[in-house]
Parts: C-alpha cells; sequence; structure tokens
C-alpha cells in the first residue's frame, strides 16, 4: 500500500495539502486513473472542499448526477488544460502517460484560471 499525499494549487501560486489517501489497487497507474480517484474522493466526500477553485468537481453542476459524470467531467478539463498535474515538479501532459508511485513523491494539481480579456 502506498500513501499519496496530494497538493492543491492555483494561479496565485498558494500551495496546500488537497487530501491523502492508501492506494492500495497497485503501485503504477495512469494520470486518469489518479483523477478518477481524486474525484471519487471528493464525490464520497460530498464535494466539499475547503476551496471550491480547486476541486474536481464542481459543487452545484446541474449537469453532473453520477461520480461516473463528475469523472468525465474532470479528465475534459485536463484534456483542455483546466488544471495541470504536476508529479515532482514535472507536468504530466497526457491521460495516459504512466506513474510509479513511490512515498516521497509529489503529488500537485494545479488550477489554471483563465485571464480576463485575453
Amino acid at each position: 500500500m502506498t500513501a499519496i499525499l496530494i497538493r492543491d494549487e492555483t494561479g496565485t501560486g498558494i500551495s496546500r495539502l488537497a487530501l491523502r489517501f492508501d492506494w492500495k489497487a497497485r503501485r503504477h497507474l495512469r494520470v486518469r486513473d489518479l483523477i478518477a480517484e481524486r474525484v471519487r474522493l471528493e464525490w464520497d466526500n460530498g464535494g466539499k472542499t475547503e476551496n471550491e477553485e480547486t476541486a474536481l468537481v464542481p459543487q452545484g453542476a446541474p449537469c453532473i448526477e453520477t461520480v461516473e459524470a463528475a469523472i468525465d467531467h474532470a479528465l475534459k478539463a485536463f484534456e483542455r488544460r483546466a488544471y495541470l498535474v504536476i508529479i515532482n515538479d514535472h507536468q504530466i501532459p497526457h491521460l495516459d502517460d504512466g506513474i510509479t508511485l513511490s512515498p516521497d513523491m509529489t503529488i500537485t494539481f494545479m488550477r489554471l484560471i483563465p485571464l480576463v480579456g485575453g
């Protein structure tokens, strides 16, 4: 079992610990699996996070009624670069890129905020 610590960061540069979970299934996974597990944890928590702008599950979105729809929404958001996944200071650009979990790794979800007017 590998304990995963995930940090959230926004365009303001503020980074905070978002969640911790134990990955029991395997040591190797794809970015899409990591995102899906994060969404499941948020969903199980009722979508409540300390900071709405870093949540992968939008609160109160009428089109998201199931965890599967929430996962699909988060995966599409990743593909359109609404947020980045950064592991040990390296951006992981594709959903099917592999990750080997290790106890000392840092995983950051960085929400990108569009600029107004540009």
